[in-house]
């Protein structure tokens, strides 16, 4: 029922859902942050004026105490303001010295940047930890059919037949287990099974076709999201669709659509759909992908790999170690992606800004709500890893500082941290022009946004 009144009202208002997904997910990750900061501040007995859920002009504000809490008009951030921060601030009397932020120890300093990501990290934790307690979804590599003849058919494979592991190590998306045939012809593969939940270990040596595993293993091809507007879009294919064949062939993967589209742009092409347990056909053609200078366009229809799910709950304490491992699994990842940026190892071009963030708010959002938990959880643990990079304006700048006047036993000079406040704010910039550049080609075609 949910995920019903989800669809109907993104498909009545697509863009407002999507922005108003957006500005929930990060108005919830900006009020963790900003009350990690708010929080540590209060308990080291220093003086907040202001706790600001977005910049700019207020929209409306209450006074509580020494503190006013406010709505401002741009909802991409927010602010703590304490006492003594600013170095304009009237002079102090001894007394809000006392409760000053410059005035404080090292480590007080310290802890209160510092708990602004830590309470990010928290966040994902918190939501992690919901989702296992009242059913995670949780993917599934499940047989969808096995083909009469087939070397799988001959090793005792069977449909509804849950593939845990593939020669020792974990799967759960069928396009995994796909690649990991394709890429063994001729060559045994050891898979763990589980069927009526009951564990089995079957060997399968795949066929060599054309230099290309085959084993006879059909999966449930699942459309995961739509692209909106796209071909597949506009020809009513929804998410959870299954994709049966193409062009009257048998699909037993995502990779096989993707190879399929690829080489058809702009080509009519049939697709037989299972929605539901009714079978229904489609034409769609291929748009044709405009590719960067140097590379070769390819047909996309607009539809996202999806899997096979089921919610599993978990106990109290189960939960909780659950949540703290899917949480150091996303800070390990982003840590990971960006030092694959940085290094030039991965492609910038696929850096998304606002633009992107809205689109992916409203899909995930479409999608159900445990996927928009898992989403915001994601967002908060980057918000959190990249706050804590020593960029000057970001939270590891200050933290940066405070290590430094740790190290001389001085803080640096006014002018210094000036002008490193001035390279820190124009790095910002720039990578906020270059990521709304990604999002405007990428709407425009010249950056991959279908598959």
């Amino acid at each position: 029922m949910q995920n019903t009144l989800l669809e109907a009202a993104a498909g009545i208002f697509p863009l407002a859902f999507g922005f108003l997904a957006a500005v929930v997910a990060l108005g919830l990750l900006v009020f963790a942050h900003e009350m990690g900061h708010f929080l540590v501040a209060k308990l080291s007995g220093v003086s907040v004026q202001k706790f600001s859920l977005g910049f700019g002009k207020k929209l409306v504000g209450w006074k509580i105490g020494e503190t006013e809490y406010m709505i401002s008009i741009f909802p991409l951030g927010g602010y703590v303001k304490m006492q003594g921060e600013d170095e304009d601030d009237p002079e102090l009397t001894p007394e809000e010295k006392e409760h000053s932020f410059t005035e404080q120890p090292l480590w007080k300093r310290a802890a209160i940047i510092f708990a602004g990501p830590f309470f990010n990290i928290l966040l994902a934790v918190l939501l992690c930890y919901i989702l296992f307690l009242t059913g995670f979804p949780t993917a599934i590599a499940k047989v969808a059919s096995v083909v009469k003849g087939s070397p799988a058919q001959a090793a005792g494979f069977r449909p509804g037949d849950v593939i845990e592991k593939v020669n020792g190590d974990y799967i759960d998306v069928w396009d995994e287990v796909s690649e990991y045939i394709r890429s063994h012809p001729g060559r045994e593969i050891s898979f763990s099974v589980r069927r009526d939940g009951r564990p089995l270990d079957i060997k399968v040596t795949p066929a060599d076709v054309n230099g290309h595993g085959d084993a006879g293993l059909m999966g449930s091809v699942i459309v995961g999201a739509v692209m909106d507007p796209s071909p597949a879009n506009k020809a009513g294919i929804k998410t959870n669709d299954r994709i049966v064949a193409v062009n009257g062939r048998p699909i037993g993967s995502f990779i096989d659509i993707e190879d399929a589209v690829r080489a058809n742009p702009g080509r009519p092409m049939s697709f037989t759909v299972d929605r539901h347990g009714r079978l229904f056909s489609v034409n769609i053609t291929p748009a044709l992908s405009k590719a960067r200078p140097g590379k070769k366009p390819y047909g996309v229809i607009g539809i996202e790999m999806g899997s096979n799910e089921v919610k599993m709950a978990y106990g109290p304490l189960e939960s909780l170690k659950l949540a703290y491992e899917r949480t150091y699994m996303m800070t390990s990842l982003t840590v990971q992606s960006i030092a694959r940026l940085i290094g030039g190892r991965e492609d910038a071009s696929q850096v998304g800004g606002p633009i992107a963030i809205v689109q992916l708010s409203g899909r995930q959002a479409r999608q159900g709500i445990g996927d928009y938990i898992i989403f915001i959880a994601f967002l908060s643990v980057n918000l959190g890893v990249i706050n804590l990079f020593p960029v000057p304006i970001l939270d590891g700048g200050h933290l940066m500082f405070i290590g430094i006047e740790a190290i001389q036993g001085r803080p640096l000079s006014m002018r210094k941290r000036e002008i490193a406040q001035q390279i820190g704010l124009l790095m910002l910039i720039a990578l906020m022009v270059f990521v709304s550049y990604n999002d405007i080609m990428r709407n425009l075609g010249y950056l991959p946004m279908w598959k």
